[in-house]
């Protein structure tokens, strides 16, 4: 017959491990389910994704990443998920179906497609708020329509798809060309 012998302190340090862990969880990674259609074709409604909450607490959102925020337009509703196109202090524009960031072309994948509704384009991104929208353009509603995110309401980026099991992978790389702005800000007179 098996004996075990369990003190309070070993109890006590197993509940500590797992509150521990369970706090740095809950702090640093958080489930997401895709709900929609304005996140094709790099992710589909019913997906499960996990969501970093620590790297926009030691950096700043960059253009491309696909971000997790509160709804601007309803707060008490499920967050939203969006692409990063437009940083604090660019001016963005919608042309044609085409994005323009500081009056260059952002060169992007063509799976994405082009817009159809310019909404209240051109804008000028303050400072601490990002530009976002869906990766299916024509059927997406984003900064264009509802403005600016602030950076307080990213909730993180999406990191892996964990569900359904088949689509498990890290998140989707988007490919842009924006070579002409970021020289730009260089150019001095």
């Amino acid at each position: 017959m098996w004996k075990f012998l369990v003190s309070k302190r070993h109890i006590i340090l197993i509940i500590f491990i797992f509150l521990a862990v369970y706090g740095f969880m809950q702090f640093s990674l958080q489930s997401f389910k895709v709900e929609g259609l304005s996140m094709e074709p790099s992710y589909h409604n019913g997906q499960y994704l996990v969501v970093d909450k620590v790297s926009y607490r030691i950096g700043s959102p960059h253009r491309g990443q696909v971000v997790v925020f509160n709804n601007p337009t309803s707060p008490e509703s499920a967050p939203l998920i969006k692409r990063v196109i437009g940083l604090p202090g660019e001016t963005v524009d919608i042309r044609e179906g085409y994005f323009y960031i500081n009056g260059q072309r952002l060169e992007e994948e063509p799976s994405l497609g082009r817009m159809t509704h310019p909404g209240n384009c051109p804008m000028t991104i303050p400072e601490g708020h990002y530009f976002v929208i869906g990766d299916n353009r024509s059927n997406s509603t984003g900064s264009h329509i509802f403005g600016p995110v602030p950076e307080s309401d990213i909730i993180g980026r999406v990191w892996i798809c964990y569900w359904p099991a088949s689509d498990w992978s890290l998140s989707p790389h988007y490919s842009w060309s924006l070579e002409s702005v970021l020289t730009a800000s260089f150019v001095f007179s």
